[in-house]
C-alpha cells in the first residue's frame, strides 16, 4: 500500500503523459493522473483562511476553461472546482464533479471524488451513503475496463486502494457479510444494484454504577433515597449505612445482534435482538431494609433483571438539497423483561417499543449544522394487582440536539522551527452542541419526570489530541394528580425534588490516526484506529441530599480493525477502567467495563 502511494503522490503535481490514443468516440486528450485534482486542491487550501479559498475558488471559474483545452485538463479543473465547492459547502460541487466525470467519462478517479461529496462532506449522522455507492462502483466498474483495455495505470492502483478503503468505511457499521456483492473486495457495478446481508454482533460487560445507557447514576441513588425515605415508602430518615449500600456496581452483561438488509433503492432494514441481564442490582422493595435475625443492620434486598428485545429498525440519509440532508431512523421492537417491578422479581412484562430518530444537516459556508429529535414510547404492561388508579405503566422519552461544526482553519499556536507561533492550522473540526432531554416514567397516578439540558464542546486537533467538555444540569421530581378531582391538574411532590451539575472532561490521543491510513496493505486483519481516552466526571449536588456527589476518572482503549483477509467486517475492541469515589460517603468503587463490536448500531 505505502509504495502504491508513494507513487501517486510523486505525481500529485504532475501531468502523466503516457499516451494519446484512446478508445472512446471523442479523444478526452492527454491521460492525466486524477491525483493532480487532489494536488491543486491541497496547493489552493494550504495555509489559507475560508475567504482566500473563496477567491481560488473565483479564480478558476472565471474563466474556468481556456479556449480549445481537451477534454480530459476540462474534467482536472472541474474536479478541483468540486473539490473546492465541497470543502465551502457550496451545493454546486455535485454538479461540477458530475460535469468532471461527463468530459472523461473512463477516468475511475473523478468518480472517487465525486463518491467522497458523499462519504466525507455530506450527510446527516452518517452519509449520504446510497449516492456514495453510485460513484464507487462507477470507478470500480471503469477500473476494469481499463484492465481489460491495457491502459491501467501506476496511478490507478492506488485509485483502486483507495475506492476499497472507502466502501470499507462505508459499509463498517453493517458487521459481517453473508453476500458476496458488497463484501470486500467489492469488484466492478455488480454490487451496486445487488442487496447485502449482514450479520453484526455486540457483547458488552460490566462492573460499574452507570448503566449502558450511560444514565446519571447520582441521580439514580439519590431518587431511590428520596423515595425510600418518603410517605410512600419507610417515611424516615435512612441510616448512613443504608445511604452507603444505596451506591452499587452490579455485573452486566449485554449482547446485540441484528442482520442487517442494505440495497440502494431500499436503505438499510434491520432484525434486531438485544439481551440484557444485569446481578443483584435491582432494588425489590423500597422501604428501609429490615434487621437481620441477630439484629444487626440489614441489606437493601437486590435481585437480578433481565431485558429482551425483538424487532425492526430502519435507518436512511436522504438528500434533500438545497435545503438539507435528512437522516429517516425508527425502530418497533417487543420488549420482554423481568425483575423491574418493585415487590414482584419474578413478574414478566411483556410491551411494544416505538422510537424515531430524526436528523436534518445543511452546511453554512464551510461550517455544519446538524438537529437530531429523539422520540422515545414505551407502552409498559399496566400492573395487574394493586390499586386501580395505581395500575398504569408508560414511559416517554423526548430529546433534541442542535450541533455547530466549525470546520474553517484556525489560527493557533504551534511550535515550529523550536519557536512557538501562531499559524493557521486546519483541524478535523471544532464542535458546539447544546441539547436537552425529557424521560417520564408513569406509575398510575404519580410521573417521575427527569429532565437534562447541556451545553458542550468537542475540539479535535490537527495533531493527534482530541478535548470534549461538557456541562449538564439534570432534575428529577414527581408529580401526582389527586384521584378526588377531575381536573387533571399536576401537582409536585416537593419531598421528591433534586437537581445536579455534572461536568465532563474527555481527553483523547490517537496512537492510530485512520486520516494517515487512506488505503489497506491487504493483511488478514488491518488496524484502522486507535485512541488511548481518558474520561474525567464530577457530580455536584444543587438540590436536595448531596450524599451521592462524586469523581469519577478513568482510562479507555478504543480501537478499530478491519478484517480485510474475510470480507472485510470492521470490529471496534473496546476497554476500560474507572475510580469512582463518593466523597460524602467516603465510598470508592473500582469499575470496569469491555466492549466487543463487529459492525455496530447506537454506539
Amino acid at each position: 500500500m505505502r509504495k502504491l502511494f508513494v507513487v501517486a503522490s510523486a505525481a500529485v503535481l504532475g501531468l502523466a503523459l503516457t499516451g494519446v490514443a484512446h478508445a472512446d468516440p471523442v479523444d478526452p486528450g492527454p491521460e492525466i493522473n486524477p491525483y493532480e485534482c487532489l494536488g491543486r486542491y491541497e496547493a489552493a487550501t494550504g495555509n489559507r483562511s475560508m475567504d482566500q479559498v473563496r477567491q481560488e475558488l473565483d479564480k478558476r471559474l472565471h474563466p474556468l476553461f481556456d479556449k480549445d483545452e481537451p477534454h480530459s485538463v476540462r474534467a482536472m479543473k472541474l474536479c478541483v472546482v468540486g473539490k473546492l465547492e465541497a470543502r465551502l459547502g457550496d451545493n454546486a460541487a455535485g454538479e461540477h464533479f458530475a460535469q468532471a466525470v461527463a468530459e472523461n467519462p473512463s477516468e475511475p478517479g473523478y468518480e472517487l471524488f465525486y463518491g467522497e461529496l458523499y462519504s466525507g462532506f455530506r450527510g446527516a449522522r452518517g452519509p449520504v451513503l446510497e449516492s456514495a455507492e453510485d460513484h464507487y462502483y462507477r470507478a470500480l466498474e471503469k477500473l476494469d475496463a481499463l484492465k481489460a483495455a491495457g491502459k491501467y495505470r501506476a496511478y490507478h492502483a492506488v485509485v483502486e486502494e483507495w475506492v476499497h478503503k472507502k466502501l470499507l468505511v462505508l459499509y463498517q457499521e453493517d458487521g459481517l457479510p453473508l453476500l458476496p456483492w458488497k463484501a470486500f473486495p467489492q469488484h466492478g457495478y455488480a454490487g451496486h444494484d445487488a442487496p447485502s446481508l449482514s450479520l453484526s454482533a455486540q457483547f458488552a460487560i460490566s462492573k460499574d454504577t452507570r448503566d449502558y445507557f450511560r444514565n446519571n447514576e447520582m441521580r439514580s441513588f439519590t431518587s431511590e433515597l428520596l423515595f425510600s425515605e418518603g410517605v410512600l415508602r419507610a417515611n424516615t430518615t435512612l441510616t448512613a449505612r443504608q445511604k452507603y449500600d444505596i451506591v452499587r456496581a452490579p455485573l452486566r452483561y449485554r449482547t446485540d445482534d441484528r442482520v442487517r438488509l442494505r440495497q440502494n433503492y431500499l436503505g438499510a432494514l434491520d432484525f434486531v435482538y438485544s439481551y440484557d441481564h444485569m446481578q443483584k442490582g435491582q432494588i425489590s422493595s423500597y422501604y428501609k431494609p429490615a434487621a437481620n435475625p441477630d439484629g444487626s443492620p440489614g441489606t437493601w434486598p437486590l435481585v437480578d433483571t433481565t431485558v429482551q428485545q425483538a424487532g425492526l429498525n430502519y435507518e436512511r440519509v436522504i438528500p434533500l438539497y438545497p435545503l438539507f440532508d435528512f437522516k429517516l431512523a425508527g425502530t418497533v421492537q417487543r420488549v420482554d423483561r423481568v425483575g423491574i417491578v418493585e415487590f414482584q422479581p419474578d413478574y414478566r412484562e411483556k410491551f411494544w417499543l416505538y422510537e424515531a430518530r430524526p436528523s436534518f444537516s445543511r452546511f453554512i459556508g464551510p461550517d455544519k449544522v446538524t438537529l437530531d429529535f429523539v422520540y422515545s414510547y414505551m407502552n409498559v404492561t399496566d400492573t395487574p394487582y394493586g390499586q386501580p388508579d395505581e395500575a398504569l405503566r408508560a414511559k416517554y422519552i423526548r430529546a433534541v440536539n442542535l450541533e455547530y461544526a466549525l470546520y474553517s482553519p484556525l489560527v493557533l499556536p504551534e511550535v515550529r522551527g523550536g519557536a512557538l507561533g501562531m499559524h493557521r492550522t486546519p483541524t478535523r473540526g471544532w464542535y458546539f452542541n447544546a441539547g436537552a432531554a425529557d424521560d417520564d416514567d408513569v406509575y398510575g397516578v404519580r410521573t417521575v419526570r427527569k429532565h437534562d439540558f447541556y451545553l458542550g464542546s468537542r475540539f479535535e486537533g490537527a495533531g493527534n489530541y482530541d478535548f470534549t467538555l461538557q456541562g449538564t444540569y439534570a432534575t428529577a421530581m414527581t408529580t401526582f394528580a389527586n384521584a378526588n378531582f377531575t381536573t387533571g391538574t399536576q401537582y409536585e411532590d416537593a419531598s421528591q425534588r433534586s437537581s445536579s451539575f455534572r461536568t465532563t472532561a474527555l481527553i483523547q490521543r490517537r496512537i492510530i490516526n485512520p486520516d494517515a491510513i487512506p488505503g489497506i496493505d491487504g493483511s488478514f486483519i488491518d488496524a484502522d484506529m486507535m485512541n488511548l481516552v481518558i474520561p474525567i466526571t464530577w457530580d455536584k449536588g444543587l438540590q436536595g441530599p448531596h450524599d451521592y456527589e462524586n469523581i469519577r476518572v478513568g482510562a479507555e482503549l478504543w480501537s478499530k480493525f478491519f478484517g480485510t483477509g474475510f470480507l472485510g467486517p470492521a470490529f471496534l475492541p473496546t476497554v476500560g477502567y474507572d475510580y469512582q469515589y463518593f466523597y460524602n460517603l467516603h465510598k470508592a468503587v473500582n469499575e470496569f467495563h469491555v466492549n466487543l463490536r463487529m459492525g455496530w448500531g447506537k454506539l
